[in-house]
Order: structure tokens, then sequence, then C-alpha cells
């Protein structure tokens, strides 16, 4: 009995050993794809929008990883109560620089978007009249794209607020006969990311197909449009894993902080 059990505890203890060595290796190697990817440092705010249910975890990987390799810079952390005041949970530093500065979002009611995307409209008053910000993107993983959207087309020409310049909607679909979509920034940039497990056309929450038509929609509206399909086994294209892996982290990198905006 004794042998038994001292071999399953043995067996528990390679299996959490092996997790962490996986990890660890998965986390520098995720690291290396980044160390070649030079950039241009602009004053342009990054703004990560998580989807439903999200919150900082949902963001904070590619924050630190953009971060880490000098990409782009840690620089906010907001909260967004259910009644949408608008306050700085964590400020990284003393002043937005021209470093890339990036901005992560944290709504305390995270399961409504369309009441997120109405809070927008504070969030981005709030960062261009406290911290000066006049131009950002957007990153919003899954319904997170749908708030910034949603934001965009309801919210055209609001004043005292920053500009929008790009847009990266990661797994996410959109009313491919919504009207509104004319009210989108003229100059706007788009980055839509679908993931793909295997090819089974979909990341286990969306369909490549329906992800795929925002195109179809936008790009009559805007400056520029690319599709990037990720795709790969279930642990780096399952669509909660998107926000997870090295080749995204790098192609993003590349759309937001290349070529000034």
């Amino acid at each position: 009995m004794h042998t038994k059990r001292r071999k399953i505890t043995i067996g528990i203890v390679l299996l959490i050993e092996l997790i962490a060595l996986f990890t660890t290796t998965a986390w520098i190697f995720r690291g290396r794809v980044l160390n070649n990817v030079h950039v241009d440092k602009t004053r342009t705010a990054t703004i990560f929008i998580p989807g439903y249910g999200g919150n900082a975890v949902s963001t904070d990987d590619f924050i630190n990883q953009f971060n880490d390799h000098g990409i782009a810079k840690r620089a906010l952390r907001i909260h967004i109560s259910a009644h949408g005041k608008v306050t700085t949970m964590k400020k990284y530093v003393h002043k937005i620089k021209k470093n890339n500065p990036l901005v992560q979002l944290i709504f305390e009611n995270n399961t409504d978007p369309d009441k997120e995307a109405d809070q927008m409209k504070n969030v981005m008053s709030y960062l261009y009249k406290k911290y000066h910000i006049k131009k950002v993107n957007f990153l919003g993983h899954s319904s997170g794209g749908a708030i910034a959207y949603e934001y965009m087309v309801k919210h055209p020409h609001q004043k005292n607020a920053p500009k929008v310049n790009k847009f990266v909607s990661i797994a996410n679909d959109y009313d491919p006969n919504d009207k509104r979509v004319k009210n989108l920034p003229r100059n706007l940039k788009i980055l839509n990311i679908a993931g793909e497990i295997y090819n089974v056309g979909t990341d286990g929450e969306e369909a490549v197909d329906i992800v795929k038509p925002m195109g179809k929609l936008v790009r009559p509206y805007v400056k520029e449009y690319k599709f990037f399909l990720y795709q790969a086994g279930p642990i780096s294209a399952e669509h909660s894993m998107l926000h997870e892996n090295p080749t995204l982290d790098k192609t993003i990198a590349e759309f937001l902080f290349r070529n000034k905006a």
C-alpha cells in the first residue's frame, strides 16, 4: 500500500515538474520571436479591451511581452465601474511619452458588450483630458472587438477624445449588413485575426467563415484592411488561447507599431 502511494506521489510530482518545464519553455520561446522586431516609437496609446467576462489576465501576456522587449511601454491600468465611472487603477509611468504606451481596460460589468461600448465614451474622454492622449489604437479579443467597433460606429464625432488609428480584432464576428459601418474613421487601419484548430474551420467558439467576412463589411470605408488566419493545434489556436501565442505577438506588434500613425 505504501509503495503504491509513493508511486502515485512521485507521478504527481513528475507531472507538475513536466507542466512547469513546458510552461517555462513555451514562455521563453514566445519571447524569442520578438527579439528582432523593430518598431517606430510614438505617443499613440494602444488600448487593450478584453472579451466577455475578461479581466487583466485576458490581455496581460500581450502587454508584458511588448513591454519586456522594449517594443512598447506598459503605462496605465484603467477601471470602469458598473456605472461608467473611469479611474486609474495603476499608473506604471510618470508621464505618457513617445514609447508606444499601453493602456489596459478593466470593466466591472464585463458581460455586457453594448454597455461597455457606451462606457468607452467615458474612457476616451478620460484619457484625452487627464493624460492628453490624442491618438489611440484598439486591440480587442472576442467581444472586446465588438466593444471597440460599437464605440467607433456609435460615437464617430465625439469631441475631446483621441482619434483612432488602428484596430486589431481577434476572433470576433460582425453584422455583415450593418449600415453604421460608414461611421468608421476613414483613416482607420484594421487587422482582423481568426484562429483555426488544425483544419476544422473554427477556433472552438468562432468559425473562420463568420470572422473573415468583416473584410467585405469594412473595406469600402477604411484606409486599410488585413486578414490573418492563425492555424495550429488547440494549445495555441483555441479561442481563449489566441492571446497566448508568439506568432500573434509578432504579427500584432508589426501591425500596430510599424509605420508611424
